[in-house]
């Protein structure tokens, strides 16, 4: 919770409170248990102290290959929050649900391996974070310089790159033939029950929809949507949209902006090899709308302030 409010303070993704109603539920059981769990039971051979670090960040740095309506996408583990954050876990008997939780995770860890054969997925959670910050670890900075792909180290310790500022900080991505928006798992984001009709999923590559209205728990009614979004055939991404009152952006233009991100992203950054030249470039025109005092972006041409 530190870190969450934290980035509260300086991330534009989280400037109004509200958005405190954000914090992503964990919906797997890997999810409720968490990489603490999974780190103990896994690592629990590695030492300590030194050791035991190098390898937590070893693991956080990893590369996992896997596939979502049949495009293959190389990200880290440290992006696939449900995998590596602590949660909760509902069921009566916690110690088998950690011991399932982390054969699912030697599981994931094994087949995710090689890019012959990514992993399939129908839907798989990606955040996007300041990577290296833990509040409760200073030592977790040291995963940015570990981390392969450009783009995971723009975004790793500074919340102001225009990864951060374009981009939701939770993206759902999906095999849209699957897509169930009123699955009765606690995920994020799902359909209010008692909402307006869904509207379709998007047709056309590129294009992003406002779908329904989203369920969250003392949510004010009209103001939190889910979104969607058509990459390519049939992978896309949902991720949830409000309504901005003190930044002067609808929903409905925050969906259509962050869609295009999120196609950037996928195209540019997760394919087999990535084209960070051409994804920060679409970013640095995709950030939403400026804070009151912002901090440049010198990788947008942003002039230092004075």
């Amino acid at each position: 919770m530190k870190k969450n409010l934290r980035i509260a303070l300086v991330n534009s993704r989280f400037t109004e409170p509200v958005l405190l109603r954000h914090i992503p539920l964990l919906g797997s059981v890997l999810a409720r248990v968490g990489l603490s769990v999974c780190l103990g039971l896994v690592l629990s051979s590695c030492g300590k102290g030194e050791e035991r670090t190098a390898a937590n960040l070893k693991l956080l740095s990893t590369d996992l290959h896997v596939s979502i309506a049949q495009h293959h996408l190389v990200l880290p583990f440290v992006a696939l929050e449900d995998y590596q954050r602590g949660g909760q876990s509902f069921s009566l008997n916690r110690k088998e649900d950690a011991e399932r939780a982390a054969t699912a995770f030697r599981q994931l860890m094994r087949d995710s391996q090689n890019p012959e054969v990514p992993k399939p997925f129908d839907r798989l959670s990606v955040t996007i974070d300041t990577y290296g910050w833990d509040d409760g670890d200073m030592r977790r900075v040291q995963v940015c310089r570990m981390l392969t792909r450009q783009w995971t180290r723009a975004a790793c310790d500074n919340p102001w790159a225009a990864i951060q500022q374009s981009l939701p900080g939770r993206i759902e991505l999906v095999d849209l033939r699957r897509l169930k928006m009123e699955s009765p798992e606690p995920r994020i984001p799902r359909c209010a029950r008692n909402g307006s009709p869904r509207r379709a999923f998007p047709t056309g590559e590129g294009e992003a929809v406002m779908v329904c209205e989203e369920e969250i728990s003392g949510g004010k009614p009209h103001e939190d949507f889910v979104a969607v979004v058509r990459i390519d055939g049939d992978l896309g991404a949902a991720w949830s949209v409000y309504e901005q009152h003190q930044r002067t952006e609808t929903a409905q233009a925050m969906a259509a902006r962050q869609g295009k991100a999120i196609a950037a992203l996928v195209r540019y950054g997760l394919g087999s090899s990535e084209n960070f030249s051409r994804l920060y470039g679409t970013l640095c025109q995709l950030r939403g709308p400026p804070l009151p005092h912002p901090v440049p972006d010198p990788r947008c041409g942003d002039a230092a302030r004075p």
